[in-house]
């Protein structure tokens, strides 16, 4: 796997939030953390545009066509 450049950037961040953070992640520092959370919401956000395109192709069709419902 190849490691993606990394550059330096001073954010202000909220010190209770970022403790938080690292210890619902389990990180071992602040980079780590905020890194990992970048990461996940830059999938979910390919996730949702994945699902605008389908969407925009229209539904999908049922391939097992359902059988009539009977009546009792």
């Amino acid at each position: 796997m190849t490691r993606a450049a990394l550059t330096r950037t001073n954010i202000l961040l909220d010190v209770g939030k970022v403790r938080r953070l690292r210890k619902a992640l389990q990180s071992p520092s602040n980079s780590e953390a905020v890194r990992r959370v970048i990461d996940e919401r830059l999938t979910v956000e390919a996730g949702l545009q994945a699902m605008q395109s389908l969407r925009k192709l229209g539904s999908p069709e049922d391939g097992f066509w359902s059988a009539p419902v009977r009546k009792r």
